[in-house]
């Protein structure tokens, strides 16, 4: 069997982590075909980078590194409205209900502030996500796939997994919203992920910090009519209202 590359080793860590309550240098080691002491600088170089915390022995389940806060400092100039608008939407959760979930540092806090007293399941394609939920003893269905910068799970693998279900909504963060674009995305994978999410979802509701509000990204996730909610900080509604149209339903945490 051909040897992983570093890359490689790293990526299936991460998944093993995300997945398990715990993890060992000598299963790690077993599992990938490598030394215990090549793990253990793996698993060195993964703390450092914040992606997960080491314990005597392994790792711990808890991943660190939820999203491009940590990675692009920028994003902490929306940290407030972040907060409002994920704290706000785990708020409109019912119930039981299955939920798609889409990788960002919006729908990060959206999935802090989830209940996790109501029964639901989670099927979501981002690995740090998938560790927090289930930390908090939530249900959680991690899509598998190639796993890109921020966590994300993408591809064929995290497709055919989100094909399988239905979700009562979908809940997405996404790289733009505009009149001129629709749902857009910086990253064509992960639009392609959010994509399916949508079409197997019976209501979507897309989370929006302002700086989002009259950008158009790279790649099309859909049109601006699948969406039945947008979620804004109260600071954001206006400019939103601006560029997804006179039609659309946008909610604030102010009302």
């Amino acid at each position: 069997m051909r040897r992983l590359l570093s890359v490689e080793r790293h990526q299936k860590i991460l998944e093993k982590v995300a997945s398990e309550s715990a993890v060992d240098f000598a299963s790690l080691a077993e599992e990938l075909g490598v030394s215990s002491m090549t793990i253990r600088r793996d698993l060195r170089i993964l703390e450092e980078g914040g992606y997960l915390k080491t314990t005597r022995g392994g790792a711990s389940a808890q991943l660190l590194n939820t999203e491009d806060i940590l990675l692009h400092p920028r994003a902490t100039d929306q940290t407030l409205a972040k907060t409002q608008i994920g704290q706000y939407a785990a708020s409109l959760i019912e119930q039981g209900e299955v939920i798609f979930l889409g990788p960002g540092s919006t729908t990060a806090v959206f999935a802090q502030f989830l209940p996790s007293n109501l029964e639901l399941t989670v099927i979501t394609s981002s690995l740090a996500h998938a560790s927090l939920l289930s930390s908090r003893g939530i249900e959680v269905i991690s899509t598998g796939g190639v796993v890109r910068d921020h966590l994300a799970q993408t591809g064929v693998i995290a497709q055919e997994t989100v094909n399988r279900y239905i979700a009562t909504r979908a809940v997405l963060g996404v790289g733009g919203v505009s009149k001129k674009g629709g749902l857009t995305e910086l990253v064509e994978s992960v639009a392609d992920v959010s994509r399916s999410m949508i079409e197997r979802s019976e209501e979507v509701i897309v989370l929006v910090d302002p700086s989002k509000s009259g950008v158009t990204a790279n790649y099309r996730v859909a049109g601006l009519d699948v969406v039945d909610e947008f979620v804004t900080s109260s600071g954001g509604f206006d400019s939103l209202k601006r560029h997804a149209g006179p039609g659309a339903t946008i909610l604030t945490p102010n009302g």
